[in-house]
């Protein structure tokens, strides 16, 4: 639009351009439709004006002025009326337009008492006024527009949110369940660090034992070395005769070699529980009813053991021999069970 015919759409509506000026607003809105609706508004806005100016009060003379002139006019109207009435038809007023309606309201004393340029101002104060608000209604739908996207783009999160918190809680179940297996493999672990642990100590006790086992097996081999190089036997009846476990030890056993002309012998026995410390193993020549204590011994952790037994008689003159359990260092007599008993008649 032409700003410059826009600034003068005011003046124009309050009759104050050129006749040329008037021609050229005229023929711009004639062709602009946006002017044509400035120019209604800015007859609108005119249309307020004599509502915002205050009443005169006419002072006496202006008064005294006016009622002279009604009585002028009065009189003039009378004396012009001839005897003979003759009758005229009523000419037909034209209804005047709005354009006119203002032009002549702005001919009036009152407004004409009043500051055209106040008029202008007000007139330019509306129309900029609107052209304030058309700028704000593009605004607001510039504005609303941009909320549109935004509710777009916010509902668009909105999904991706709820898509990833689901996701969240997924990885968290996953995450809960690699926590419950690291503590199973922890619980697993732990039970094998104590299995190895007992392990160890099963294989510790086992070796040493093997080695107790080891030194014992050589100090039975040179028990025997030492046994067969005494010679103790020096008869060709050598024999040997079994010594039975008793009732509560069925699984001890005995062998002893004799020779019956000699006042040695050799027992070997097996299956026989080790006993506390303070115990041992003694051996018992039996002949009627009396008996005689000789060596006394101790097995291995395999219940094992080899001795020499002697006598101070030749061993045939006894009827049987047996092993009882008696304090450590043994009885002149025995006190406690008899483990194993044999006969040792040939």
């Amino acid at each position: 639009m032409n700003e410059q015919i826009e600034e003068l759409l005011a003046v124009y509506v309050l009759g104050g351009l050129s006749p040329e000026e008037e021609a050229e607003v005229e023929a711009y809105v004639a062709t602009h439709p946006e002017a044509a609706s400035l120019l209604e508004e800015a007859y609108a806005a005119a249309a307020l004006l004599p509502y915002t100016a205050p009443p005169l009060e006419p002072s006496a003379e202006s008064e005294a002025a006016l009622f002279a002139r009604v009585e002028a006019d009065l009189a003039v109207n009378q004396a012009s009326v001839k005897p003979t009435a003759v009758s005229h038809p009523k000419p037909i007023t034209k209804q005047p337009t709005l354009l006119e309606q203002i032009r002549a309201f702005f001919s009036t004393p009152l407004v004409t008492g009043m500051s055209l340029a106040t008029a202008v101002l007000l007139l330019v104060w509306g129309l900029s006024l609107r052209s304030q608000i058309q700028g704000l209604d593009q605004n607001v739908q510039q504005l609303t527009a941009e909320n549109s996207s935004l509710r777009t783009d916010f509902d668009a999160l909105a999904g991706e949110n709820l898509d990833l918190n689901t996701r969240v809680v997924e990885l968290q179940a996953a995450n809960q369940a690699l926590d419950q297996q690291l503590d199973d493999l922890d619980q697993e672990n732990t039970n094998l660090i104590a299995a190895n642990n007992s392990l160890q100590t099963d294989l510790a006790t086992a070796i040493s034992n093997l080695a107790a086992a080891e030194a014992y097996s050589a100090d039975l081999q040179a028990q025997m070395a030492e046994i067969l190089a005494s010679q103790p036997f020096v008869s060709a009846n050598v024999y040997a005769v079994t010594l039975p476990g008793a009732e509560d030890q069925p699984q001890a056993s005995a062998q002893l070699v004799i020779d019956p002309e000699s006042n040695t012998a050799m027992l070997i026995v097996n299956g026989m529980p080790a006993l506390p410390e303070d115990s041992v193993y003694q051996v018992l020549l039996i002949r009627g009813t009396e008996h005689e204590t000789a060596e006394t011994f101790r097995v291995d952790t395999q219940g094992e053991g080899v001795l020499l037994v002697h006598s101070t008689e030749p061993l045939q003159s006894f009827e049987a021999v047996g092993v009882s359990i008696e304090p450590e260092g043994g009885s002149v007599q025995r006190t406690g069970d008899i483990v194993l008993l044999g006969s040792i008649i040939n």
